[in-house]
């Protein structure tokens, strides 16, 4: 296979050098963190590989800005060819082809209270990690919930993002 090209934040190492040059990223803009975190970094790696188009798997369901998407966008010499794909499209096809998925997708979170979406990505949450043995759009809610059922659980759609 191709080895990977790893772009991080430019001149950051840690959380402490980013919080020092950009701000404390828990309270940055959503539209800041986005630039200064994938799209800086992306457009740097572009630049390095000397490529002139983008293939995406970029959907219009995936953020709530994204109101839409078009399938080529010339301006950025992009192609999005799942720009109208949803959430159901894109796991009836990974389910019918036997598409590889996540293994992040093959787990529950089971907690007692809610924990905001803005805190789940925090270390030492208090919920319990499950393993399902197969993504969790494949199991019944009482695999996802647990037996007794679990007051809160989370699945995880997207990784990254």
């Amino acid at each position: 296979g191709k080895p990977a090209l790893w772009k991080a934040v430019a001149d950051v190492s840690t959380r402490e050098e980013f919080n020092a040059k950009y701000g404390d990223c828990e309270e940055m803009d959503t539209a800041d963190f986005d630039f200064v975190s994938k799209v800086e970094p992306f457009q740097r790696a572009l630049a390095e590989c000397n490529k002139d188009i983008l293939i995406t798997g970029r959907r219009m369901d995936q953020a709530a800005q994204r109101i839409s998407l078009d399938v080529w966008e010339d301006g950025k010499r992009t192609l999005n060819p799942l720009a109208g794909w949803s959430w159901s499209d894109i796991i009836a096809y990974a389910d019918a082809k036997g598409v590889p998925v996540n293994e992040g997708h093959n787990f529950a979170y089971r907690a007692q209270a809610p924990i905001e979406a803005t805190k789940r990505h925090l270390p030492n949450l208090p919920w319990e990690k499950v393993p399902l043995g197969k993504p969790f759009w494949q199991c019944t809610e009482k695999e996802i919930k647990g037996d007794p059922a679990a007051p809160i659980t989370y699945v995880f759609k997207s990784f990254g993002d």
